[in-house]
């Protein structure tokens, strides 16, 4: 409106360039030749000054007009205040760890809390709701509301989450609150205010909402991403025991555009070390240092960038706990009397304790299958079973309970009824335990003899201990007895780790649940793997993996986190959850089951040490942290967005930061515009000497 009025007053110059033209005077001269040519002349100039001013003029009025209407260059947006009729609007606002990023001194969630701002304001017919979406959606109401002044105040009360974004569990929200609006006449508008985070966005599905759901996304990233350095991981490398020396990797991603040089601070109870790498751009670096562990118990540590100057604050410390145990404690089942020499349990027990029973101060607890004895069981560390002959159902359940409070199970599988052992206790352990092969008779005639490895994952435990001699150990082995094998469809090819020449299966590693199950498939009373150097490598590397690997690995801010608590935990009413400094508020609970304690919190947070105690003793400990993938803050081209991911959908892609800016500050070069023909004119009168 306010253009067209310029439009009209452009033509104000005109009229008074018209009105006001001089007009001819007659007057008698004798001689006009002269005064003829003089006038003709100035004539001339008098119309090129009068062309020139008059443009000037009208130039200045529609330039005065743009910049008083604001004019925005470009597509119109999908979904604004202008609109009318009947609306049902969601805002879907990002609140994810990434949106605290900083460029230029200011924070996206500022920039997104105001973009978000200017969708939720009052019209007739206008009905709105506030989504804020980190690790799980929290709508501010059920359904979209004409109660703007309370999403307003959510909007200014809310905060950045220490959490990744859900994305698929924000659209699906959001597109069952739009499909459940009545009517058939309402327009249905979805808002989306991210940094579009390409690890979060690269798996976007707009399927989830309304065929008719015109979509708005508003990106608040920089642009171009902000250097970041963080700390994504940490972890030790074998088994932490007291007074142990283990190595401590520390993980540093580094995702700036140049290569930087990371110092990181570790303190681990109460002794500090200093890690320093110099890490190439674009990528993670794992920085590593050789410690040895305190006392035994759950000891807490952190690991902290010093002087990151980087985009992200938050990433740049991250909380670890180790569980630092004494010598452990190996429970061996089996049949065999320890009178019998040599022996495949024999063999295995020596394996066990390649230093003597006194040295380290590990040990071996021996017993028959016919008397199991649970307290012994819940107290190693790890079991380990060989011609056991056959198990009872009984004996099974234990085996099972064990695996799903976090034990590790070796099973040495050499006759027919191992066979049968292992199906059982993978039908009692339902889907939390999936073999990848069952183990069968082998066929009739045929006889399991000098079958050596044919194809080994040298990179996986065990095998990647024997590091470069590995061929010239494992080539002269051969093996006699086991049983062959047959793929279960569905099943994890990559827990097989070894296979014989026959291609019938040596020994597959998998996961139950919170435990790990290792099978080696050989007899090694009647194998040559007992008398090789390797073979006390072998088992101490595969110890140390399934050990590890019942650890358990810190819990993702805001997400479901459920633990089993050991044996030793008892009864829930004797426990608590508490932080690390000791104070215990609403951190899930504590919950008996059948096969022990479960420790369940749906929503983990925020980052830091969380432990179940029993007065000083810590039971179990976690450590939570922001996800690793939030430090990443690359985003996903617009194209991608709008093009591959939005499918038959209307998707606008609009940046309140560059293009966008640039397209809401064109008022400004029309005012300057507008200055700069006024002073035209005054430049050209004084050219004219007018």
């Amino acid at each position: 409106m306010v253009f067209w009025l310029a439009v009209a007053a452009a033509a104000v110059p005109l009229a008074v360039h018209f009105l006001t033209r001089p007009r001819p005077v007659r007057m008698p001269f004798s001689t006009v030749r002269f005064i003829r040519e003089a006038v003709k002349q100035r004539r001339a100039r008098n119309r090129l000054r009068d062309a020139i001013i008059l443009a000037l003029r009208t130039l200045a009025i529609l330039l005065l007009g743009w910049a008083i209407a604001r004019p925005l260059l470009g597509e119109k947006k999908l979904v604004s205040t202008a609109e009318e009729g009947a609306t049902a609007r969601v805002v879907l606002l990002d609140v994810s760890q990434s949106m605290a990023a900083v460029d230029g001194g200011v924070d996206a969630f500022q920039r997104a809390r105001a973009a978000a701002g200017q969708y939720l304001e009052y019209r007739p017919g206008l009905r709105v709701n506030l989504i804020a979406a980190g690790a799980s959606p929290r709508a501010v109401f059920e359904a979209p509301s004409t109660n703007v002044e309370s999403l307003r105040e959510q909007l200014a009360e809310s905060q950045v989450r220490p959490e990744r974004l859900n994305l698929l569990a924000a659209l699906s929200a959001a597109g069952d609150m739009l499909a459940k609006i009545p009517g058939t006449n309402v327009r249905r508008e979805l808002v989306i205010i991210s940094d579009f985070q390409r690890s979060n966005w690269a798996t976007a599905n707009f399927a989830l909402l309304p065929d008719d759901t015109l979509i708005q996304l508003e990106s608040v990233a920089a642009e171009e991403p902000p250097d970041n350095l963080a700390v994504t991981g940490v972890q030790v490398q074998g088994r932490p025991a007291e007074g142990r020396e283990v190595l401590l990797e520390v993980e540093v991603g580094n995702y700036a555009a140049g290569a930087r040089r990371a110092k990181v601070e570790v303190t681990l109870g109460d002794t500090a070390y200093q890690l320093e790498e110099l890490c190439p751009p674009r990528t993670k670096t794992t920085i590593s240092k050789a410690v040895t562990v305190p006392q035994a118990g759950w000891q807490m540590g952190t690991a902290r960038i010093a002087r990151a100057d980087d985009a992200l604050v938050a990433d740049n410390e991250r909380p670890f706990v180790l569980d630092v145990r004494p010598a452990p404690t190996y429970a061996l089942i089996t049949r065999e009397p320890v009178s019998k020499r040599p022996s495949s349990t024999y063999y295995l027990e020596r394996a066990l304790l390649p230093y003597g029973e006194t040295a380290g101060g590990a040990r071996v607890e021996r017993m028959s299958p016919a008397r199991m004895d649970m307290e012994i069981l819940s107290n190693a560390e790890l079991l380990v079973i060989d011609h056991p002959g056959r198990l009872k159902s009984t004996q099974i359940e234990m085996l099972v309970s064990l695996l799903r409070r976090g034990r590790a199970v070796f099973y040495v599988a050499s006759e027919l009824v191992d066979a049968t052992n292992l199906k059982l206790l993978a039908e009692a352990a339902g889907g939390g335990l999936q073999p990848p092969v069952d183990l069968v008779p082998p066929p009739r005639g045929s006889l399991r003899r000098n079958l050596f490895l044919a194809d080994v994952k040298t990179d996986r435990a065990p095998f990647q201990g024997l590091g470069d001699k590995s061929g010239a150990l494992l080539a002269p082995l051969r093996f006699s007895g086991g049983l062959a094998t047959q793929r279960i469809e569905g099943a994890l090819d990559d827990d097989i780790v070894a296979t014989y020449s026959d291609r019938s299966t040596c020994l597959y590693v998998t996961s139950s649940e919170a435990g790990s199950l290792a099978v080696l498939n050989a007899d090694l009373a009647a194998s040559t793997l007992h008398s090789s150097s390797a073979f006390a490598i072998l088992i101490e590397e595969l110890i140390e993996h399934l050990l590890q690997q019942n650890r358990g690995e810190g819990a993702a801010a805001g997400e479901l986190l459920v633990r089993r608590l050991p044996p030793t935990a008892r009864a829930a009413a004797s426990l608590k959850v508490v932080d690390a400094a000791g104070q215990g508020v609403n951190f899930g609970e504590l919950v008996e089951e059948g096969d022990g304690i479960v420790w369940r919190w749906p929503d983990a947070g925020p980052p830091g040490v969380y432990q179940v105690r029993r007065d000083a003793e810590a039971i179990t400990a976690v450590a939570v942290t922001t996800p690793p993938e939030e430090s990443d803050l690359r985003t996903l081209d617009a194209d991608v967005l709008t093009g591959r991911l939005a499918g038959e959908r209307t998707v606008q892609y609009n940046s309140t930061v560059g293009d966008d800016q640039q397209r809401d500050d064109t008022w400004i070069w029309f005012a300057v515009a507008c200055v700069l023909c006024m002073l035209g004119e005054i430049v050209a009168l004084r050219v004219f000497n007018s």
